[in-house]
């Protein structure tokens, strides 16, 4: 028997969102939840009206198309990661929080699930949590605005590719000491922000 408009126990058990803004929220909760569950940005909007206890319609109403939603997930957990990084003392500890967030893996997936189903760049950018760390970085002497952008997206690229990548490449390496490694290359990391070449006369950029 087809049970696609059916309730599942999670959403019979959850109270109807009340009010534009609830239900947005309800909404884009319930799509963080099943493309986490998933790793994938491959959910239809029907799932995620049942997910968030809504009508399909209102879906539509909010947010337009799929790829839409997709939009305002990767913006709303670029929100929540700079918050994340808001009270980080500097630009090491704000390394060391993201390197450990507990859903990293699943949100590099996410984001790169999204750029190759087709989500411009251009349409979740400038990230919260990318400007958060060119201002950590400027707090800590590095005044050159192009090598202040470029640090950021090493940094970045070194964090999101270890999420995607880190324990394919740890097997890959036969690593004989998988804690190890990873410790290794968050030293290297950290190394990102320190090996600042510097301008003629000593002055570090």
């Amino acid at each position: 028997m087809d049970t696609s408009g059916s309730d599942s126990p999670r959403t019979a058990a959850r109270d109807k969102p009340a009010g534009a803004a609830a239900v947005r929220e309800s909404i884009l909760d319930a799509a963080i939840r099943l493309m986490g569950e998933r790793g994938s940005t491959d959910v239809a909007l029907r799932e995620i009206a049942r997910e968030a206890n809504v009508n399909h319609g209102l879906v539509h109403r909010h947010f337009g198309t799929r790829q839409d939603v997709l939009i305002a997930v990767l913006r709303r957990q670029s929100e929540v990661g700079a918050d994340f990084l808001r009270d980080a003392e500097n630009i090491h500890a704000a390394i060391d929080r993201l390197w450990e967030h507990p859903k990293m893996a699943e949100n590099s997936k996410l984001v790169a699930s999204a750029l190759l189903g087709g989500v411009e760049p251009e349409s979740i950018a400038p990230g919260h949590a990318f400007r958060r760390l060119e201002q950590l970085l400027e707090a800590d002497d590095c005044t050159d605005e192009d090598r202040r952008a470029a640090t950021a997206v090493a940094i970045s690229c070194l964090i999101l590719g270890w999420g995607i990548f880190g324990e394919y490449l740890t097997a890959n390496a036969g690593a004989k000491h998988p804690e190890r490694l990873r410790a290794q290359v968050l030293e290297i990391l950290h190394g990102l922000s320190r090996d600042r070449p510097n301008r003629p006369g000593g002055q570090a950029v």
